[in-house]
């Protein structure tokens, strides 16, 4: 019975409002006219769509509204503005401002309804109830605008994504590249650097995305972005200098987005090295130094390794001890003092660990070729060690 209530004092209302504006057409082709010249005074996009067009659709939804109250179901249904707002998106109009044009609407059609309620000498509580109404359904068909703009969002994140995966992958599609970039504002003839970022949904992962955005673009260009198999992997139109962060962005060269799969292929390396030795902020292999050196040559590496590290790790704990002491000593380019100050132990422990080493792995790193064999097998050691510590996803 409530129901009942409900639905009949709804039509009541509805069948009052439509009784106001009974007629009212070339009011509403005012109204739409007014709207368009305000639109297109205060929001500068508009000036991009022809002005019929915007004073067509304005006075559709216009028209909407009319058509609700006149109609035998006068309940807020946002499927009937859904079809009109997706035109509007067609169109490029922000859909934001499509929901502010709505209100503006609904605001501009009570002012017609007010004002003939006067002539008419309806009581103010009746006036109450049809204002609820309207904004009841400015309200609800502001709703309707904003499904609309999610489903845009999440279509075009995945059109942006699949369009980024064939660019580093270069699996795209020639013939469609042009339109694709278009679409999502990549200008073809622009070199991109590509940005490699672990993307595990933490705040300091959103924070890089966010530096990346903000510091990146040149103005005319926007970072174009998208989060693929655990890596944010973004085109960056400018990298300036100083890019603090508080984890690794690895980073390419410069390259057309149409080659970008060599920027993004030294871009993950960078990555995965910085990860692997601590290293924050941004970097390319240029800034690692020998570091990507490590990334080669693994069965070699193992069999090396094996050779000269393997007499120091059958020992155990002192065996490491052996090896973090003359990891540590070329950390601090062989400075004695400066060792024994890290390790918190007597000179002269540095002295005895480095000559055990010597002795052991028959490197000598007073020999320039040795040295670097030595630093190249620790530096791998640790990373190893690191990785298994803490997994990267």
């Amino acid at each position: 019975m409530r129901e009942d209530s409900d639905t009949t004092r709804e039509r009541e209302i509805a069948a009052r409002i439509s009784s106001l504006i009974a007629g009212a057409d070339v009011e509403l082709d005012s109204v739409a006219s007014r709207l368009t010249d305000l639109y297109r005074q205060r929001i500068p996009v508009y000036d991009s769509v022809a002005r019929e067009e915007v004073q067509r659709n304005t006075r559709a939804v216009l028209d909407i509204v009319v058509w609700r109250v006149q109609s035998d179901s006068p309940s807020v249904d946002e499927s009937d503005v859904t079809d009109l707002v997706r035109r509007w998106a067609d169109q490029t109009i922000p859909l934001e401002l499509v929901a502010h044009s709505i209100q503006l609407g609904a605001r501009e059609l009570f002012k017609i309804i007010r004002h003939n309620a006067a002539e008419q000498n309806l009581s103010t509580a009746a006036v109450d109830d049809m204002q609820d109404m309207m904004w009841e359904w400015a309200t609800s068909y502001s709703a309707a605008v904003n499904t609309v703009m999610q489903e845009r969002a999440v279509t075009g994140a995945i059109r942006r994504s699949d369009l980024i995966r064939q660019l580093v992958e270069s699996s795209y599609v020639p013939s469609s590249l042009a339109g694709d970039a278009q679409e999502h504002g990549i200008d073809l003839s622009h070199p991109y650097r590509v940005a490699c970022v672990v993307w595990n949904d933490t705040s300091k992962a959103s924070d890089a995305r966010a530096l990346l955005r903000m510091r990146c673009s040149d103005g005319l260009l926007e970072v174009v972005d998208a989060v693929i198999d655990g890596r944010l992997i973004a085109l960056l139109p400018v990298v300036p200098e100083r890019l603090e962060s508080d984890i690794a962005i690895g980073v390419g060269d410069a390259r057309q987005a149409s080659d970008a799969r060599s920027s993004y292929e030294q871009a993950q390396r960078a990555l995965t090295l910085a990860t692997m030795f601590g290293r924050t902020g941004v970097v390319d292999l240029a800034a690692l130094g020998p570091l990507p050196l490590l990334a080669f040559a693994d069965d070699v590496a193992e069999q090396i390794a094996s050779v000269h590290l393997d007499p120091l790790l059958v020992r155990g704990a002192t065996g490491r001890e052996i090896l973090d002491t003359v990891a540590t000593y070329l950390d601090n380019d062989r400075r004695v003092d400066d060792t024994a100050a890290a390790l918190f132990v007597h000179r002269n422990t540095v002295r005895n660990r480095v000559a055990r080493f010597g002795d052991l792995t028959g490197l000598d790193i007073d020999s320039t070729a040795d040295l670097v064999l030595a630093w190249w097998l620790l530096t791998r050691d640790r990373a190893q060690r690191a990785a298994l510590e803490n997994p990267v996803l």
